[in-house]
């Protein structure tokens, strides 16, 4: 019952998002709609992830919000990549110097006892507790078990494959299908890599530099990483970690995915610093809501497709990102109205687009649904292939970027010959059990 409201709820959002019959988006906010701030003069601080265009965006925002509420402004600090980001914000954390609104993603429960709930806000400042102006399905993630809201979503996404379309039509190979199993992938790397030039592989190796891909294969293999089952727990196992990695360098035994040493020149934190981008390889894994960032950066036109089906359904469509609050903040009111604001202000969403994934405002998706960019309606389209597999939201691993970090380490030293496929995975259990328990 669960699995078909989940889909009912999606393919509503679709519509929704793909409507094209709505009233032109307004040239300046119309700020009567507002709660009314009660404070004096206050400042806030906002830290976030994200490229160069997430900034543009955010800062443009920023004076939108300024400019409705003026006795409040708000200084934007971009922190680079995400491993940045938080590696910054935990040090501001151990100094009592965060910003007043953070930016998380799955894992801010491990932030938890810094952040305050928003129970108290909810239809005063934070207008998102009716389903006519925000997705109450989009609370749930960030709702904990006690039932107080810690954050508030900024967008679903979702994982695809980017593929560089005119570099595999040159080459002369059909364009990859949606709903692929594995073995169709892995074929269809090994006739594309034959017409490849030489020094370009089929596939970025994802292997170990995204954890949700990870996930994802667990999940369908009946094994999740955590579960919220108990309390908390994982079922994660040596085998499903021994698959996962051996299947990963039978792809770089067989040159479908670059070398070690290639592979490790790039982060593949996003387009600035990527193998994709580069054109060492013709296919990479990218959240949704970074589709539009990869094409900017590239010249060629890019195509997207689903992960690649097997096992039991795995497929999430996720909340992108989240803003909270901190609870030491001193202006707490007007950190709410900048949410507020930020998630269900047309105006706001006119210029934020799909940056941070799909937005969970009706009101702002219907603003913005004419000035999709085809970019958004192939991403749009994963949306429609993937609706009878997906599955509601898990939560993190605890210490999730603690994970994503040992994650990427442990994945260098079996690319580099420094470990085997089989202590890999057993270092990779060893990794999961402890941060389960920490």
């Amino acid at each position: 019952m669960m699995r078909k409201i989940h889909i009912t709820l999606l393919m509503a959002l679709l519509v929704l998002i793909l409507a094209v019959s709505v009233q032109p988006i307004m040239a300046q906010a119309d700020n009567s709609k507002l709660p009314a701030y009660t404070g004096g003069p206050a400042e806030l601080r906002m830290g976030w992830w994200g490229n160069d265009e997430r900034a543009k965006r955010t800062q443009q925002v920023i004076d939108l919000f300024q400019a409705a509420y003026p006795d409040i402004k708000v200084k934007g600090e971009p922190n680079g990549g995400t491993s940045d980001h938080f590696q910054i914000l935990d040090t501001q954390l151990a100094a009592n110097n965060a910003p007043d609104l953070i930016q998380f993603g799955g894992n801010w429960p491990d932030y938890k006892k810094y952040l305050e709930p928003l129970n108290d806000y909810l239809g005063k400042q934070l207008m998102i507790n009716t389903p006519e102006t925000f997705d109450q399905t989009a609370l749930i993630p960030a709702t904990d078990t006690d039932g107080k809201l810690y954050a508030v979503s900024l967008g679903t996404n979702t994982l695809v494959l980017a593929y560089n379309k005119k570099m595999i039509e040159t080459a002369g190979v059909d364009l990859p299908k949606d709903n692929m199993t594995w073995d169709e992938l892995i074929a269809y790397g090994k006739t594309l890599k034959e017409k490849l030039p030489k020094g370009v592989a089929p596939f970025v190796d994802n292997s170990t530099n995204q954890a949700n891909y990870l996930s994802y294969f667990y999940n369908q293999e009946g094994t999740p990483l955590w579960t919220k089952d108990d309390g908390g727990k994982s079922y994660a196992t040596v085998e499903s970690a021994q698959k996962w990695l051996q299947m990963w360098a039978d792809m770089r035994a067989d040159g479908l995915i670059p070398d070690a040493d290639t592979t490790y020149t790039y982060t593949e934190a996003g387009p600035d610093n990527s193998a994709f981008v580069a054109g060492k390889a013709a296919i990479d894994l990218v959240w949704s809501n970074q589709v539009a960032a990869y094409q900017a950066a590239m010249t060629d036109e890019l195509g997207v497709t689903t992960l690649p089906t097997g096992g039991k359904p795995a497929y999430a469509i996720q909340m992108s990102q989240y803003l909270a609050i901190n609870k030491d903040s001193k202006n707490k009111e007007a950190a709410a109205l900048f949410i507020n604001f930020f998630v269900t202000s047309p105006e706001a969403g006119a210029i934020l687009q799909t940056n941070r994934g799909v937005p969970c405002s009706p009101v702002v998706r219907a603003a913005i649904a004419d000035k999709a960019t085809s970019t958004d309606a192939a991403v749009y389209h994963i949306y429609n292939a993937i609706a009878d597999r997906t599955i509601p939201q898990g939560p993190n691993l605890p210490n999730d970027q603690e994970f994503v970090n040992e994650l990427t380490l442990l994945g260098q030293k079996v690319a580099y010959g420094e470990s085997t496929v089989e202590q890999g995975a057993k270092d990779l259990q060893v990794l999961i059990d402890r941060l389960s328990t920490k």
